[in-house]
């Protein structure tokens, strides 16, 4: 019996509306989906390793992702770790207009310990950052992760907690695309370090979900230091409060706590120098190794 496609099952809306579909791999989690949200049956999904960018292929592909002015696609974790509801998030993109893409970091305290997504992936995901950058060089890319710069808040995300229009839609799958292509290029010993299992994360999970989360802020910097139009992207607004909320232990707490205006303050002056990068790194020595 042959699959049918779940995105047909979401009637087309009003143009100008936003449409957030909600995935669910296991039939277990439908009933917990944010009511704001349009379920989309992910139990087929054929490449869990890729988690939702399977059906993030499948909706461009199929130009599903044009069914509304800003389209997104959630997984059923995304309340829980967000700590926001459907309908919050979409009366912040409705009192935001103008954005190409819009989005809400679960993991906002980490902006305090690591100067950029891939400094954090080597705290979390040691050897990480190589296999980007190499399959980054395979997929054609010159981005430079060694210079990618700074993510504050503006740009981090650990998640694919966005939801954008077809201009983002089409910058970012671009990309993903390409990545993909060149990770199937490669022979099974190739890409084996990429489908390792993390040893250290609570779910056996393998590497490569880890790397492609952190495309979205790495697409992001580097698209406002290169492009002649920097993608608009909006994000939530989070505040020092809620990243101590968001705090994975007393420890994460305390970090915030005593280096928070300081590193607000960097944020906001922009410098990045030397001795911004020397704090960054005295703070992540001190972070203890956090799984993301």
């Amino acid at each position: 019996m042959s699959h049918i496609d779940p995105f047909t099952h979401a009637p087309p809306p009003p143009a100008g509306t936003v449409m957030i579909w909600q995935n669910y791999h296991q039939p277990a989690q439908r009933a917990g989906l944010d009511p704001a949200f349009i379920p989309l049956d992910g139990t087929a999904n054929p490449r869990t390793e890729f988690r939702e960018l399977a059906l993030f292929a499948r909706a461009y592909h199929s130009g599903r992702h044009l069914l509304a002015g800003h389209t997104g696609i959630l997984s059923a974790k995304f309340g829980a770790k967000t700590g926001i509801g459907g309908a919050a998030f979409l009366d912040f993109i409705a009192a935001n207009p103008g954005a190409d893409v819009y989005f809400i970091n679960p993991f906002p305290q980490n902006a305090y310990f690591s100067f950029n997504v891939w400094e954090h992936a080597e705290q979390c995901h040691p050897g990480l950052t190589a296999l980007a950058q190499q399959l980054l060089w395979r997929a054609g890319s010159d981005i430079c992760l060694a210079t990618l710069g700074r993510n504050a808040a503006d740009t981090l995300l650990y998640a694919n907690y966005w939801v954008g229009n077809r201009r983002f839609w089409d910058r970012f799958m671009d990309l993903v695309l390409r990545l993909l292509a060149a990770f199937e290029a490669m022979s099974a010993a190739e890409r084996a370090p990429y489908l390792a299992l993390d040893d250290d994360y609570a779910d056996p999970v393998p590497k490569l979900p880890f790397l492609f989360e952190r495309i979205f802020s790495t697409l992001l910097l580097d698209d406002r230091a290169r492009a002649a139009a920097p993608l608009r992207a909006r994000a939530w607004p989070h505040t020092r409060a809620s990243a101590l909320r968001a705090a994975d232990g007393p420890h994460e707490y305390r970090l915030v706590r005593a280096f928070g205006e300081m590193i607000d303050e960097i944020d906001r002056l922009g410098a990045y120098d030397a001795r911004d990068r020397a704090l960054f790194a005295a703070l992540a020595a001190m972070k203890r190794p956090a799984r993301r």
